[in-house]
């Protein structure tokens, strides 16, 4: 995947390759609205993205497209205690950025299971009720979630996944406090780790390569190489790029 030479990316300009420092400055510019792709090549230069990234937003301050921005982190082989710590060594005071709202950080097998206890599941099959569609809060396959309480722009039948709820939780406060906007980078190794690569494609290409831009919302959906081409099929990784507005390659610093 992510062959440069193919005309499909000659055409669309979408593609790019780049290490952590030059990585950085594409999320910065990036327009609120869009539904992007990163396939990172290994730990230290996902965690090295993430942490420049914060340092830029939260006390450099030097880009006027990511100024006064939130920053959703969803981590999937650093622990909330680990990006803490990154975190805090560049000279973030995250204690502070936390309870300002500024930064959020969450594990990945978190943010991507649904809080089923009082939640109405149908099954797809017979769409008749059914109580054991779920397992210690990871869905299950070939169900749906009447979820009524979350309002656009999620779908009002769908996996109630806590990051959903989180997001949607994020850009009320994004409102009330006046910030300009919201960057999401979210790792989604749990639905490899969990085996669950049907309903992470289904997950992927529910949404558009651009959000409505007045939701003020970036995001960048981050899967490790390894995993991607381990885990799908070309047909299924195929699927997943259509479904993304850039096609990011993050490679070691």
């Amino acid at each position: 995947m992510f062959d440069l030479g193919d005309p499909y990316y000659n055409e669309k300009r979408i593609a790019l390759t780049a290490n952590a420092e030059a990585m950085v400055e594409e999320l910065l510019v990036s327009d609120y609205g869009e539904h992007n792709m990163m396939v990172y090549s290994n730990r230290r230069a996902f965690r090295q993205l993430y942490s420049r990234y914060c340092r830029e937003v939260l006390v450099e301050r030097t880009s006027n497209s990511s100024a006064n921005e939130m920053i959703l982190i969803i981590s999937y082989y650093d622990t909330i205690s680990s990006i803490g710590y990154v975190l805090r060594r560049i000279g973030i005071d995250l204690d502070k950025c936390q309870a300002d709202k500024s930064i959020t950080l969450m594990d990945s097998v978190t943010a991507y299971s649904c809080p089923v206890h009082h939640q109405t599941c149908l099954d797809n099959n017979n769409d008749k009720k059914n109580d054991n569609n779920t397992d210690n809060g990871i869905w299950a396959a070939n169900k749906d979630c009447e979820t009524p309480d979350l309002r656009p722009p999620f779908h009002f039948y769908y996996r109630p996944y806590r990051i959903l709820s989180l997001v949607g939780s994020l850009l009320q406060s994004m409102e009330n406090i006046g910030m300009n906007g919201l960057c999401v980078i979210a790792d989604m190794g749990s639905f490899y780790l969990l085996d669950r690569v049907e309903e992470l494609v289904d997950y992927e290409c529910s949404y558009a390569p651009k959000f409505d831009k007045e939701m003020r919302v970036k995001a960048f959906c981050c899967h490790h190489r390894q995993e991607i081409t381990r885990g799908l099929t070309q047909e299924e990784q195929t699927k997943i790029l259509g479904h993304h507005n850039r096609h990011l390659l993050l490679t070691s610093s």
